[in-house]
Parts: C-alpha cells; structure tokens; sequence
C-alpha cells in the first residue's frame, strides 16, 4: 500500500507534488507524460494527514502508483477542489482525474474509463422521518448539502436540483459536506458508506439510511481523460493498463484494502466512454 512522506510530496492545496511523479523513466522512453493529475481530498481515497507534514494515503496514491508501471505514463499530482478540478480540464491545465460519475457535461471534456460501479445512499435524520426524495422535499423546512461540481447519479441529481437555492448548501468537499450533515446544520447529504463512517459512531440511532434509488442502476466511477491534452495513444496506453489491472484482480484488492464493505463492484468489461454516457 502507497504512502508517501515529505517535503516534495504534499505542499497543500492547489500545489504540485513534484517529487512523486511516478513511473518518470518509463515515460521519459516513451513520452508518455507526465500528466498532471487532479486529485481531491476523500475519506479512504486521497487523505492528507493533518498532524505530520507530508503524508498521505488512500485509493489514488496506490492506483496511480500501479497505473503509472503498468503503463509506463509519469504522472504528478495536484490537490485541488471538486470544481476546479472540472475548470481545470477545461482550460487544458489537468490533464486526468479519478472516481469520476459520468455526465453528458463531462463527456464534453473526457474520455471516461469505467472502472467501478457505487451506490450512493441518503443520509438523513430520523426524527424528519423521510423515506423517500418525495417526502423530503415535501417538507420546506428540510435542507440538504451537496459538494459544488459533483453528480450522485441521474436519481439523486435529479431530486437535489429540486430543491429551492435556501434549501440547499454547496461546499467545496466532500470531507466538509459529511461535517456540516454531522453538526445537525443541514438535514440530508447524498453519499458513500466509507464517507460516513466515521461519523456515524456518535450519531447512533439518529440517522435514517437508505437507498432512496433502489430500483436505478449503480453509479459507474471512472477514470477521466483529456480529450485536449491525453494524446489518443495515451488513452490506448492507459485504457490497456487499467484492463489488465482488472483482469489480473489488482483493482479488486485495492477497493478490498481501502472500501471495504462499501458495496463497490469493479466494471466488466471495461469499456471507454466517448460520447452519451
């Protein structure tokens, strides 16, 4: 498991980690990068350690680590927020980004490479007693958060733009949004089982959980290209490097060491998505 330390490592938000660019001499033979990638704080997938400088862990570090050897690509990284890793791309200044939902907006922008497939969940209060998108918004009072830039999937975003702008809340992240819902300021948050875990501890008994989708589709998590700046035989290079790390179990185990218990299930086939999501 990945875990890197140091000055050059982790300079803080927005900043480059320019002495971690992995798999440097493949691509220095290859010219396959370094691409800069744009990573985002999430619990278990990218965390910074708040006491001790320079160290983080999680889900990217190790996928990058393997996708960067198996490809022979060089990467560095970038910690920036959930919208300006999408303003970013845009402008031609990220050129890759992970754990993506698809969207048709998106699609604008990416190649996406379907990697998982998650279901996000409904936090909310017990004692509003709503079971459902209907009887949430059927209550005015009920407010929700949601991190700006981010999709949950057709269902969930289709309820939340539902909601009046003085229901709902936007944060940058989603480590803020889960605080926010935990200190009792909001009333729902839309997210996954790893995001909430360490809160729901103190919150026992108070919080109603439920897949308020069941009969929609998982939500598909990929890995997001540049159409403007991942030359097309990078994408085959990478495209063939996550498929053998999904033939040979290595992203099994990687989601079995980091989500464990989080409902996740790894796509099969992987297949690149070019246009209509």
């Amino acid at each position: 498991m990945a875990r890197h330390r140091g000055a050059g490592c982790l300079l803080g938000w927005g900043l480059v980690i320019t002495a971690c660019p992995y798999g440097s001499a493949g691509a220095a033979e290859t010219g396959c990068g370094p691409y800069r990638v744009g990573l985002r704080e999430y619990p278990q997938v990218y965390e910074r350690q708040r006491q001790g400088a320079g160290e983080a862990s999680g889900l990217d570090l190790d996928f990058f680590s393997q996708l960067a050897s198996r490809s022979g690509c060089a990467f560095t990284y970038e910690i920036e927020s959930q919208p300006r890793v999408w303003s970013r791309i845009s402008a031609g200044t990220l050129d890759l980004t992970s754990w993506v939902v698809p969207t048709e907006e998106r699609l604008k922008s990416v190649v996406l490479i379907p990697i998982l497939t998650v279901r996000p969940l409904a936090y909310t209060w017990r004692s509003a007693a709503t079971t459902s998108c209907e009887a949430f918004l059927a209550q005015p009072a009920l407010r929700a958060v949601a991190v700006k830039g981010a999709s949950y999937g057709a269902g969930y975003d289709a309820c939340l733009d539902r909601l009046t702008p003085q229901r709902m809340s936007f944060v940058a992240d989603v480590d803020i949004a889960a605080r926010v819902f935990a200190a009792h300021r909001v009333d729902l948050i839309v997210t996954y089982p790893w995001v909430m875990a360490r809160h729901l501890p103190t919150l026992a008994g108070q919080v109603e959980i439920a897949d308020w989708e069941p009969s929609g589709r998982s939500v598909t998590s990929a890995l997001a290209l540049s159409r403007q700046t991942v030359s097309a035989e990078a994408q085959a290079r990478l495209l063939d490097a996550v498929r053998a790390m999904a033939a040979d179990g290595s992203i099994r185990r990687l989601v079995d060491i980091h989500l464990p218990g989080g409902g996740v299930t790894q796509v099969d086939p992987i297949k690149p998505l070019t246009g209509r999501p």
